[in-house]
């Protein structure tokens, strides 16, 4: 009779578990009619039901990734997928998984992700012939932006090499005319420092004829009184017959003056005659 309880437990579990399971895989085999119609919402509310029933549900984790894509919801898609592949020992459900993942990846444009994801998804399932479609697709943009990206690189680079030539230049020329301003200024001042030697020069030399004027004023006064007193001494010197002709007759006159103080008995004064040549 025990034995016959025991039983009957164990078949009302089983059966429990048996309708639980179908209530699963109904509740996602009503989902996917929803994402097939293009119902994403319904079909991802469907999927998380049944993964609340059984979080197990591989299929439902799968189908989940997929709605969620469809909603854009990228992060959250990835999150589903990774689980799967992180927990399914199915080879053929982890390639589906990783190609997926490298299809969302695309769509952010994380080609280095994508090109990851499609690897691994061949190295499950190496015939799959859409992943290898993908994953050759995948590597050429991943080459094109690589390549576009050393390009942006080298142009940046040669911009800022053009810049800092520029500014080299720049501060070349800068310094060029500082330093042309600096001998235009050390010129300036050295022909401003001549000018005012030239013109204290001839300051000098308008003064010093002035004062020479004054002498030579004054010596031609001098000189002009000397000519006139040795013009008029020259004019009282007599010449040697004057002199002797004056003597002459000096000494007649004297004569008939001494004639006469003897006539008379009167002495006479000497006239002393003085030389004057």
């Amino acid at each position: 009779m025990k034995l016959n309880k025991k039983l009957l437990v164990f078949f009302v579990f089983a059966f429990g578990l048996l309708l639980s399971a179908q209530s699963e895989r109904k509740i996602t085999r009503s989902g996917n009619t929803q994402y097939e119609t293009g119902n994403f919402v319904e079909a991802e509310i469907n999927y998380k039901k049944a993964l609340e029933h059984n979080p197990a549900l591989l299929e439902a984790q799968f189908n989940l990734g997929d709605a969620l894509a469809k909603q854009e919801r990228y992060e959250e898609a990835l999150a589903s997928f990774d689980l799967v592949t992180a927990t399914t020992e199915d080879a053929e459900l982890k390639a589906s998984a990783f190609h997926n993942k490298g299809n969302v990846q695309l769509k952010q444009q994380d080609l280095e992700g994508a090109v990851a994801s499609y690897e691994e998804s061949l190295r499950a399932n190496p015939k799959d012939s859409q992943t290898r479609y993908n994953y050759a697709y995948a590597k050429k943009q991943l080459a094109q932006q690589q390549e576009q990206e050393q390009e942006q690189e080298q142009n940046e680079e040669d911009k800022e090499d053009k810049e800092d030539k520029e500014d080299q230049k720049e501060n070349k020329d800068s310094k060029d005319k500082g330093d042309q301003n600096k001998e235009d200024s050390e010129n300036k001042d050295s022909e401003d420092s001549k000018e005012k030697q030239e013109d204290s020069k001839e300051d000098s030399s308008e003064e010093e004829p002035k004062d020479k004027g004054e002498t030579d004023g004054q010596e031609s006064e001098d000189d002009k009184q000397k000519q006139e007193q040795e013009a008029k001494a020259k004019e009282n010197k007599l010449s040697p017959e004057e002199a002797q002709r004056l003597l002459d007759a000096l000494k007649q006159e004297e004569n008939k003056v001494q004639a006469k103080m003897k006539k008379h008995k009167i002495k006479g004064a000497k006239v002393k005659i003085e030389k004057d040549w």
